[in-house]
């Protein structure tokens, strides 16, 4: 098993350090002077010889208490990895926030086409309405190569985790606000470890610290840095939900929000996200539309289509067109209607991988023309169908 010192490629000194920097926390000017390429070692020695940022206190009382030698063994035998804000494997989009953890723990993997992301969050008591509106948006944003992010929190967050690993390559990433070997929510290691298999968990908290509340909003922080946008499905008018929201405007990424019944409170946040001028969405090709220029070097499609179609390959290293252009004879449209054609039903996963030189927010964008021009239709299991065959 590969330790997690080999994928930091650092010395077992320095990655001591950066643990104790990340347990006393990255002030304004312990980040300026890593970022500015001061090795962790020094900072710390600083600390204490120049009684530096008034931490030498809080230090000492953390040293004697935390020992990293110790919690890098007990990552190395969980198959936990620890990747410093310059480890190759730390994710790039969080690198770019204006107080990124200085240490992640990593359980599974991290990919680069983790990069096209989308963090889905909302009430942790959802309504109907709010739970089948995070899972039918996570369930075609997975199916569009997107990986979903979220915080592994009970109702929509759980929704949009469960959702996306049941697209057959759906990626998901899951933020705890404790360490990762402790069992919060209580009961939920089975979608832990589904998650481990074909995503990752992380948290930037040693193991063994307990769900504090007050790790939360921090952890918020996170879920919307790794993503370019974040979706508010449910939320009251006080949430974390709105906290991640205000991050994600803070780093410059989109806020997308599902607009809710006016009577109920689980929508107050959601509305109110609106009237300030997120995006209001009522399909996830809304939000594939907005997102595609900064998607589409990262859009890989993971499916495969029924027996005698391609298999599929990661699109290319060159812009595809915008959404808003005309196809030229609209061959793109004419592409998808002879995949119907070919095949008795396809669903939009299917049309996706047998168009591998197309974006997904263009696929989708192509399926909507073809629909309301009447030569597509859905058959009564959502799958598409082209308009000339029987109905069943």
């Amino acid at each position: 098993m590969e330790t997690m010192r080999e994928e930091a490629a650092i010395s077992f000194e320095e990655l001591k350090a950066w643990l104790v920097l990340n347990r006393l926390g990255a002030g304004g000017l312990i980040l300026e002077a890593l970022r500015s390429g001061t090795k962790a070692v020094q900072v710390l020695d600083r600390i204490l010889s120049e009684n530096w940022c008034r931490k030498e206190d809080r230090l000492a009382k953390l040293l004697a208490d935390f020992d990293p030698q110790r919690e890098i063994e007990a990552c190395d035998e969980k198959g936990i990895r620890c990747l410093p804000l310059f480890d190759p494997g730390y994710p790039a989009l969080l690198k770019e926030i204006q107080n990124p953890p200085l240490v992640l723990y990593a359980a599974g993997r991290i990919e680069d086409s983790d990069q096209a992301a989308l963090a889905v969050v909302g009430s942790r008591h959802p309504s109907f309405y709010g739970q089948s509106q995070a899972r039918r948006f996570a369930s075609e944003l997975a199916a569009a190569g997107l990986t979903l992010i979220s915080g592994f929190a009970q109702g929509v967050d759980r929704a949009a985790h469960e959702a996306a690993l049941q697209v057959s390559w759906g990626r998901t990433i899951a933020v705890l606000g404790c360490g990762l070997d402790v069992d919060y929510p209580k009961g939920s290691r089975k979608l832990f470890d589904q998650i481990v298999e074909k995503g990752a968990v992380l948290s930037e908290y040693a193991l063994g610290t307990p769900p504090l509340a007050e790790n939360f909003p921090r952890r918020n922080r996170i879920i919307s840095g790794l993503a370019w946008g974040v979706l508010v499905v449910e939320a009251r008018s006080r949430s974390g939900s709105l906290i991640t929201a205000r991050e994600a405007a803070e780093q410059g990424r989109e806020v997308f929000a599902i607009p809710g019944p006016v009577d109920q409170p689980t929508s107050q946040g959601a509305n109110r996200l609106i009237k300030e001028g997120a995006f209001l969405v009522e399909h996830p090709m809304e939000i594939l539309e907005v997102l595609e220029p900064r998607l589409w070097p990262y859009a890989v499609c993971r499916s495969h289509l029924p027996e005698g179609g391609e298999a599929p390959r990661a699109t290319g290293s060159s812009p595809k067109p915008s959404v808003e252009a005309s196809f030229e004879e609209d061959s793109e449209e004419k592409r998808v209607a002879g995949l119907l054609a070919q095949y008795a039903s396809l669903s939009c996963e299917e049309i996706l991988a047998g168009s591998p030189e197309s974006s997904p927010a263009g696929i989708l964008s192509t399926l909507t023309r073809l629909e309301l021009s009447g030569r597509v239709r859905k058959d009564s299991k959502g799958r598409f169908v082209s308009s000339a065959a029987p109905v069943n």
